[in-house]
């Protein structure tokens, strides 16, 4: 059985999230959604972090758990999942802003300095 793509994701960060961007939670949820399941097709969440450890001069992940894994991404990861999901500035900075606020809120502090933040379930 495959886990929830939002698993790892609080209702207090969407909550959160939505406040900021004064957008529905239920906007946030579905663009978080939406990027997991992509990552999940293609080429997959093990895979996509393989290539990206091997791929990349420094390894982004922060931490790695049974269920998810927290990294801190190259800003050339971001624009990539953006056109594949033909999103506008505003719903690029809602996803962007989720996925840093659950990973700071997840490890604490700011782990990942000025690169992008990405939580990832893990299937």
């Amino acid at each position: 059985m495959t886990r929830d793509p939002l698993a790892p994701f609080d209702d207090a960060t969407f909550a959160a999230v939505a406040r900021e961007f004064d957008v529905p939670a239920a906007t946030v949820r579905e663009l978080v959604r939406r990027h997991q399941e992509l990552v999940r097709r293609l080429p997959g969440v093990d895979d996509v972090v393989y290539e990206w450890r091997n791929g990349f001069p420094t390894d982004p992940v922060i931490e790695r758990r049974p269920d998810v894994y927290f990294l801190s991404v190259a800003e050339t990861v971001w624009p990539e999942y953006v056109a594949a999901l033909s999103l506008d500035d505003e719903e690029a900075a809602v996803l962007r802003a989720v996925h840093r606020r659950q990973l700071e809120a997840s490890i604490g502090g700011q782990p990942t300095g000025d690169r992008g933040a990405m939580v990832l379930t893990r299937e």
